[in-house]
């Protein structure tokens, strides 16, 4: 089913045509273009020069102006008090025409049904389910591709690798086989790579043209539909069957999975997922739930091998807590310094490092009116780097989070959002963060390779390009 949506060129951008002199204008804008090659080029210094200009800047992508906020208190009421007020902007109408209305992407009354319909997903006895399983996996993945590199000094680039692992835990977890990671994985770095690009910009031209990078991107594209496709299809093929036997559901002697709990599910009504509507929360969970959880443990695994003393501290830790063994969930939340360490990194690589949002009337953000329709979009990454509440923000220091303010954490940390939209899957991914650092740090020293440098990429998520690395067993 490669059921791409229309595009959304029907959505009417914001004009530029009127003067707001309340917000500051972004500098650097290209003639026409605006600062569109800034946001492909370099978005974080975008970002970052946006956080100090003031709350509320004015960048301009093409023809469309873009409102960029910083100010807490006002991504507090875009994302809380008055959320109702806006809809998702042109990020998700982009996300959605390529991978359909799941959770993820949807709005309105579609996103309150799926909410409904996928919370049980994720509820705290199946993130304790997934948890036992995902321990397994990651053991049979280090077992497997880690202890041969070790053994004999090579080195690994630890982003690929953790891209791999959380890529076979969420199809493990959804459909209790990782059989679909090797093809979603096979395409996954071009998919992201063209969802990113056509995400940030509400420029569709260019992605028509027939180059061979859009080729290469709908090929992509289509095999993960049809991934989703199979997923869905043998479910109910074994179900059938299940039936056909007398069995309950999907069969006995079987452990519900997350898709099995998603097709389970009814609202209200009574009514549960399509088959349509099972696929597009496939595609939400087989994208968001890989890079997401990959990019920040491939940022973990990179400090850890640059700074030998924390990984010191942060290995006793886990040693001392599980002795070897893979933590239970309530294990987990004994790690005390690995959870600073995890916080940490959230806030200076926040997955979720600009999120869009569109006013569905006009809006007054402090002095400057916002017309309806506009795009805002929601800093993050210079929201956790304001110094107002983490000074020295561009310093890693995981003891920040020994007692800090809980206000200003409330404030100015929001690595999963807030708020109705929030992130349905945070415990899932807290979940699969210790689990697999527990499980490298039992098993391995991290060592950085001289001379390598770690570059960040912000596309559909803020993660690292390459992390060389060589794991050394444990002495």
């Amino acid at each position: 089913m490669n059921r791409q949506m229309p595009a959304p060129d029907a959505v009417p951008f914001a004009s530029t045509d009127s003067v707001d002199a309340a917000a500051a204008p972004l500098p650097g804008a290209w003639p026409v273009l605006g600062h569109a090659p800034a946001l492909l080029r370099d978005p974080l210094s975008l970002l970052a020069s946006a956080g100090r200009l003031g709350p509320v800047t004015i960048a301009r992508l093409g023809p469309v102006r873009a409102y960029l906020v910083t100010d807490p208190t006002l991504i507090r009421s875009i994302l809380v008090q008055d959320a109702a007020d806006y809809d998702k902007g042109f990020q998700f109408d982009t996300l959605r025409s390529l991978i359909g209305d799941g959770v993820g992407t949807s709005s309105g009354s579609a996103h309150r049904r799926n909410k409904k319909l996928v919370r049980s997903a994720f509820d705290h006895s199946a993130v304790d389910r997934y948890a036992l399983e995902m321990a397994g996996q990651t053991a049979g993945f280090l077992d497997t591709r880690w202890a041969g590199a070790a053994a004999a000094g090579n080195v690994l680039d630890a982003a690929a690798e953790m891209r791999m692992l959380a890529m076979r835990l969420v199809t493990h977890s959804m459909s209790g086989s990782e059989v679909d990671a090797d093809e979603v994985m096979a395409a996954l770095p071009e998919l992201l790579s063209g969802a990113g690009r056509r995400a940030l910009l509400p420029i569709r031209t260019l992605e028509r043209l027939p180059t061979p990078g859009n080729r290469r991107f709908e090929q992509s594209l289509a095999a993960v539909h049809a991934v989703a496709d199979g997923m869905v299809a043998r479910h109910r093929e074994r179900a059938a069957a299940a039936d056909a036997d007398g069995a309950d559901g999907v069969g006995a002697a079987e452990q519900p999975t997350l898709l099995s709990i998603l097709l389970a599910a009814v609202d209200e009504d009574g009514t549960g997922l399509t088959d349509a509507q099972a696929h597009d929360e496939i595609m939400t969970l087989l994208l968001a739930g890989t890079e997401t959880v990959a990019g920040v443990l491939a940022w973990a695994l990179h400090l850890l091998a640059a700074d030998p003393e924390l990984q010191r501290r942060i290995r006793d830790e886990v040693l001392e807590v599980t002795e070897g063994r893979a933590p239970t969930v309530a294990e987990m939340r004994g790690l005390a310094l690995t959870e600073r360490f995890v916080k940490e990194i959230l806030r200076l690589y926040p997955p979720g490092w600009i999120l869009g949002r569109r006013p569905l009337h006009d809006v007054r953000m402090n002095d400057t009116l916002v017309p309806a329709r506009s795009q805002v979009l929601l800093n993050f990454y210079g929201l956790h780097r304001d110094p107002a509440a983490f000074p020295d923000p561009e310093r890693f220091d995981p003891d920040r989070w020994i007692d800090p303010d809980p206000d200003l954490v409330a404030a100015y940390y929001l690595p999963f959002g807030m708020g109705p939209r929030g992130c349905l899957g945070e415990g899932y991914a807290w979940t699969e963060i210790y689990g697999v650092l527990c499980a490298v740090l039992s098993r391995y020293r991290l060592e950085s390779v001289p001379g390598t440098r770690v570059r960040a990429v912000a596309r559909t998520t803020l993660h690292p390009d390459t992390v060389p690395l060589r794991p050394a067993p444990i002495d």
